[in-house]
């Protein structure tokens, strides 16, 4: 038979399961700031690509300019 303690566990295993199927996405205290994070590290590495091009571009045009 088995016995009440582990029938107790049972019952909690399934309960929490139950909590963790159920919710939904973005329920979570972090979601937002790992969000927000994300885009910021995002965006910094657009603009940090952004000025390389920049940067790239400019050094073309003052090869020209030399040759010209």
């Amino acid at each position: 038979m088995i016995s009440e303690k582990k029938m107790k566990c049972i019952a909690l295993f399934l309960v929490l399961s139950l909590v963790v199927l159920m919710a939904e996405p973005g329920e979570c205290i972090w979601g937002t700031p790992i969000k927000r994070a994300v885009r910021g590290l995002r965006d910094l590495h657009g603009a940090v690509k952004r000025r390389n091009e920049d940067q790239a571009l400019e050094r073309v045009f003052e090869r020209e300019r030399a040759f010209a």
